[in-house]
């Protein structure tokens, strides 16, 4: 990202320096050097009679624009190649971003990690404390909690990701509700980045969406704690394997 950004300063200077120098002759046409050097013959071989010849007319000159036109010009070119080398870097960016939260579950060997228990508490301690308070407040401190305990699931950060990127990455590896995750994501950054006041309305879908995600959590962690006792029952010597599971019976 920061390379393209680079390249993309270097090419907006050089144009610039371009524009600032000596101005192109590009809408201007060079004269027809044929046309003028038969114009000097003729005006040189005297007339045959003593009638004085008719000046000559001056509608023919080329062309030539202000240098002041040229200008502008160049000035405009080099602002629609800075436009559009922006956009490209913002393109690239978006991305880079997207792309590994996309392919997260599909990379060979990935295991989803177990639901940290400091997840769960302080999902449901923010939880409580969203019903109170001033609801921008309230938002923001419910989202800022889950980026401190979802550091507690072991699963590094990348870098091209910003800490409410990276919390929404980790909390989507499990399967929970994602319109859920993303609108809390999204009230946390209006709550955060904006000016305009937030109302109860704000604070209401913070909290049904909090406690979607706690439920889904809470979900994913039962089974999988259901998982391990199952795992460890069966790797104990005499233990119940799968064909006496279900009471023990033997023919």
């Amino acid at each position: 990202m920061g390379i393209t950004i680079a390249g993309g300063a270097v090419v907006m200077v050089a144009l610039v320096v371009a524009a600032m120098g000596a101005p192109l002759p590009l809408l201007s046409r060079p004269a027809d050097t044929e046309t003028v050097s038969r114009r000097a013959s003729v005006a040189s071989t005297p007339p045959p009679s003593a009638t004085p010849a008719p000046p000559a007319s001056t509608d023919a000159t080329p062309y030539d624009p202000s240098p002041v036109l040229i200008a502008i010009v160049q000035v405009l070119i080099v602002l629609t190649v800075a436009l559009v080398l922006v956009v490209l870097a913002l393109v690239i960016r978006s991305l880079l971003r997207r792309r590994p939260h996309l392919e997260l579950h599909a990379e060979p060997g990935f295991a989803i990690p177990a639901v940290p228990t400091e997840l769960l508490e302080e999902a449901r301690q923010r939880l409580l404390e969203l019903e109170t308070g001033e609801p921008r407040n309230a938002i923001v401190a419910a989202w800022l909690g889950l980026e401190t305990s979802a550091a507690a699931t072991g699963l590094p950060r990348l870098p091209a990701e910003t800490s409410s990127e990276y919390t929404e990455r980790v909390i989507g590896v499990w399967p929970v509700d994602s319109a859920r995750l993303g609108d809390l994501g999204a009230l946390y950054r209006e709550a955060r980045f904006s000016v305009h006041p937030l109302g109860e309305s704000h604070r209401d879908r913070a909290i049904a969406d909090l406690r979607v995600l706690i439920a889904d959590l809470e979900h994913v962690a039962s089974r999988q704690a259901a998982e391990r006792a199952l795992a460890q029952a069966n790797a104990q010597p005499g233990g119940a394997g799968p064909s006496t599971a279900g009471g023990g019976r033997r023919p």
